[in-house]
């Protein structure tokens, strides 16, 4: 018998009229013996309303209850094994879990009394909105135990297959969690970043989210079998325990060694849940499909303030890794699938900065390595790094701290940072961030500079024996650094021949933090004017000749002269911060919004300055963090309100807001690749 908790006549009415109407509609053969659309939506307040969006359907068969999901009339998902909801593998074997009760509490569908060897299980379903239905299964331990979930389901729509990649015509695994040189030659699994299966039926599509991979303890697998019509998703595959290795030909600063394997652990009285989603939305297109499977994860997270923080929080979110290599620290952010598990100070914090999460920024934060402090401008960035997460009351390591500090101030020279030769020293190239030119030992790179000047202010905060005058001083090196005649901010103090479009965004992160301008007005405004006349049509060169053609040798990608998206959109920040129109910022960071994700709705490594194609990896770390960066920069500027740029940006995407949430309306979008 089904329980239902007293609401209001209203509820009562569209609870019947929904049974009925299922009741009617469905036919479940008969091995059932009854069916029950549960009103896990009452909170809806006409009976028009009450028929629309996706939602669980209860259904009773011998061996227990189970449910499946429906659009109105029509089934969407089924259970994999065509009868439970849920499947549990241990070492032991596999096991169906069915319920022996279904109730509506509190507008959710709970399911109890479910079990596995050893495991007592429970779940529970709500809508988000009328088109998202948040699933949680909890397992509780009566022993210990290893175990894992199948969490996907059959497709009753018989549409096209899809994962954020494209279309999946063949049966294909992907692991957006164990990924990188390290695990390549160990698993069957094909990297992926976003958790997401989906089915396109003409123009609606239906899909399935994954947590991140920090969230299911970095186990999380997908695989496509369109001839069972099967989308699974799993915490888990199984696999042996064995050790993972990152040598010197990974990672040149150290050897680190961890332990994986692909299940679950769970120790007697310990309670764990975990979290899909399942989500429908209006499809065109490609594009539209990447994009609603955004949507849908930032309306379940709350990343929903706009299309703009939906993309790059979430970025940040489905690289959040727990941290297998270091004790000190629960979790990191991993630079991409496609690097493993290679933690960067520069790309940990802005992927920080993008989550604007104060647990897992301390957490994040407390994973770098100490090799990784004494190179290109990971010091400085690990110094403003401790101040914000001290303000946020986390706890720093005093050691790395420090050691961060003397190694700034042991390679500064009259106020510049002198970077010490890295890897091949012959070479005197990983100087920076975003090149491989060769600096000579005693040549400061103005990227660098800028993070140097917030680095001695984060000190001082930190209580580091730093003097105004020694701040004073690493700001006039900075100044020293721009071109006057040619007008534009070199890439070094020596090689003043060179465009250096890197050498803004550390006075644009110190003014966010801090509060503080490095450089005057007019050099600024120089740099961008000149910058207008010699940019690519795809954006700035990260380098480039005084005229803004490539070096010699450059291919226009990478470091050899792509656009970099932070640093384009840092720029035009540091033009309003010195005075520059606001409408003119925003219009120009619109221009680059719109190359970099004219392509796919996710933000790229680099793009191409020759054809405008996005290069290495899209949903690339480092920049997530625009979103916050944007947002600290209006603050301390005192700009209130809506941010006129992500609104302007909803609208070239086809992303409405509606009761809070976001919608795409592919109809109004204006912003896709031509097909």
């Amino acid at each position: 018998m089904i329980t239902i908790p007293r609401y209001n006549a209203l509820a009562v009415i569209l609870f019947a009229a929904a049974c009925t109407t299922v009741l009617q509609s469905h036919s479940l053969g008969s091995e059932y013996d009854q069916t029950d659309l549960l009103p896990t939506r009452l909170f809806l307040s006409t009976p028009a309303a009450a028929q629309t969006g996706i939602q669980p359907a209860v259904v009773r068969s011998p061996q227990g209850v189970h449910v499946e999901i429906r659009d109105g009339r029509r089934v969407v998902f089924t259970p994999i094994d065509g009868q439970s909801s849920l499947i549990i593998t241990q070492p032991t074997g596999t096991t169906p879990v069915y319920y022996a009760e279904a109730a509506v509490r509190d507008g959710e569908l709970r399911l109890s009394g479910g079990s596995a060897p050893g495991l007592a299980v429970a779940e529970t379903y709500r809508n988000i909105t009328p088109d998202l239905i948040e699933r949680s299964v909890t397992v509780t331990a009566r022993s210990d135990r290893r175990y894992y979930l199948e969490l996907g389901w059959t497709d009753a729509t018989g549409g096209e297959f899809y994962s954020f990649l494209g279309p999946e015509k063949a049966t294909k695994q992907y692991s957006p969690s164990c990924s990188g040189p390290e695990f390549a030659s160990r698993l069957p699994h094909s990297p992926q970043t976003f958790p997401f299966l989906g089915t396109r039926v003409e123009q609606t599509l239906y899909g399935i989210l994954g947590d991140s991979p920090g969230m299911w303890e970095n186990r999380c697998f997908m695989r496509f079998q369109p001839p069972q019509r099967r989308l699974s998703l799993s915490n888990g595959d199984g696999s042996p325990r064995r050790a993972i290795t990152l040598p010197e030909s990974i990672d040149d600063a150290s050897v680190y060694r961890a332990t994986f394997d692909g299940w679950q652990h769970i120790e007697i009285g310990q309670t764990q849940t975990w979290k899909t989603w399942l989500f429908r939305s209006p499809v065109r297109s490609l594009y539209d499909v990447r994009l609603a499977a955004h949507l849908a994860l930032a309306n379940a997270k709350g990343f929903n303030g706009s299309a703009l923080e939906a993309i790059l929080r979430n970025t940040s979110y489905l690289l959040l890794r727990r941290n297998l290599l270091r004790s000190e620290s629960d979790y990191l952010f991993i630079s991409g699938v496609g690097y493993g598990w290679k933690h960067w100070v520069s790309d940990g914090f802005w992927m920080s900065r993008g989550l604007d999460d104060p647990k897992f920024d301390a957490e994040a934060q407390a994973a770098v390595f100490f090799d990784r402090l004494s190179y290109e401008d990971n010091a400085q960035y690990f110094l403003i790094w401790s101040a914000i997460v001290k303000r946020a009351g986390g706890r720093l390591n005093p050691y790395a701290v420090a050691r961060a500090y003397r190694f700034i101030r042991r390679h500064e020279k009259d106020g510049l940072y002198i970077p010490p030769p890295h890897l091949t020293p012959e070479l005197k190239g990983f100087k920076t961030y975003h090149d491989m030119l060769p600096y000579e030992d005693d040549d400061a790179p103005s990227s660098n500079q800028g993070f140097h000047c917030g680095a001695l202010m984060a000190a001082k905060e930190l209580g580091f024996p730093v003097t105004d005058k020694e701040i004073d001083k690493a700001i006039a090196g900075y100044r020293r650094m721009f071109n006057p005649t040619g007008g534009y901010m070199a890439t070094s103090l020596k090689q003043q021949e060179h465009v250096g479009q890197d050498s803004l965004y550390g006075e644009v992160l110190t003014f966010a933090v801090f509060g503080r301008r490095l450089l005057p007005d007019e050099m600024v405004r120089k740099h961008l004017e000149t910058t207008m006349r010699i940019q690519s049509p795809y954006g700035m060169r990260i380098i480039s000749k005084a005229n803004g053609d490539l070096l010699d040798g450059h291919s226009g990608v990478y470091v050899f002269g792509g656009s970099w998206f932070l640093n384009d959109a840092a720029n035009y920040l540091d033009g309003l911060i010195h005075g520059m129109d606001p409408n003119w910022v925003d219009d120009r960071l619109l221009w680059r919004l719109e190359k970099e994700l004219v392509h796919m709705p996710a933000f790229h490594e680099s793009i191409s300055t020759v054809n405008g194609r996005p290069y290495g990896h899209h949903l690339y770390s480092w920049n997530s963090g625009f979103w916050w960066l944007r947002r600290e920069v209006r603050k301390q500027l005192g700009l209130t309100g809506a941010d006129p740029l992500e609104s302007r940006l909803d609208q070239k995407l086809g992303v409405v807001r509606r009761e809070g949430h976001l919608v795409l309306d592919p109809a109004a979008a204006q912003l896709r690749p031509k097909e």
